[in-house]
């Protein structure tokens, strides 16, 4: 089944930023999230339609696991700049938001048009991007989020970084396409071997889909 890939925005400080945020969510120990609603990325009332703008509505992120409790991001063309609490680990001034990249098909099964959304999120200061991805109905109820690319890693390997322009709902799967790091990859010249993973929403939470 094709699908629709909208909401498409440049990164703002290209993929060298996500490269170096792949060590990022190891360090974070606090909470800036303030009534966060912890790992779950819910738009607000707005985007609670068929014709949600996604580059207009409010998610509540982690940042990949740096702030636990949550954050609360409202994104006006597709950015937000949350304030972050600079005198409580990890010590950040502020979170950069970016809606990176949706894609739009059925997951759960009903026929009607889901949405799935890249979150990129920047902590500064710092030049580093960690990335999630979640999923929404049609009607704006959140579906689930994928798990982290750090479970997707072997021990001592770097994560894989999603592409912004590879995301797909193809027959009821979330179809990410990703790069992973080689065995002469290097964290300063980023990774280079492409990577498809696909994953299946089950009762809430999205399970990977071994390859054929």
């Amino acid at each position: 089944m094709s699908v629709s890939q909208r909401g498409r925005r440049p990164l703002p400080t290209g993929r060298a930023a996500v490269l170096a945020g792949v060590l990022l969510a190891g360090c974070a120990t606090g909470d800036d999230g303030g009534d966060a609603a912890g790992a779950s990325s819910t738009p607000s009332s707005a985007a609670t339609t068929a014709a949600a703008d996604w580059l207009e509505t409010t998610y509540t992120l982690t940042c990949d696991g740096l702030v636990p409790g949550g954050l609360r991001a409202t994104v006006q063309g597709g950015v937000a700049r949350v304030p972050a609490d600079a005198t409580r680990p990890p010590y950040y001034e502020h979170y950069d938001v970016r809606v990176a990249g949706t894609a739009d098909g059925d997951l759960d099964g009903d026929a009607a048009p889901d949405t799935v959304v890249l979150l990129e999120c920047s902590p500064q200061p710092s030049n580093g991007v960690v990335q999630e991805v979640h999923a929404y109905a049609h009607t704006g109820r959140p579906l689930g989020a994928l798990p982290s690319p750090r479970t997707l890693r072997d021990p001592g390997e770097l994560p894989p970084v999603y592409d912004a322009e590879g995301l797909a709902i193809t027959d009821g799967e979330l179809v990410a396409a990703m790069s992973a790091y080689g065995p002469e990859d290097t964290h300063a010249g980023g990774p280079t071997v492409p990577l498809t993973v696909r994953w299946r929403l089950d009762d809430g939470h999205f399970v990977r889909v071994a390859p054929s």
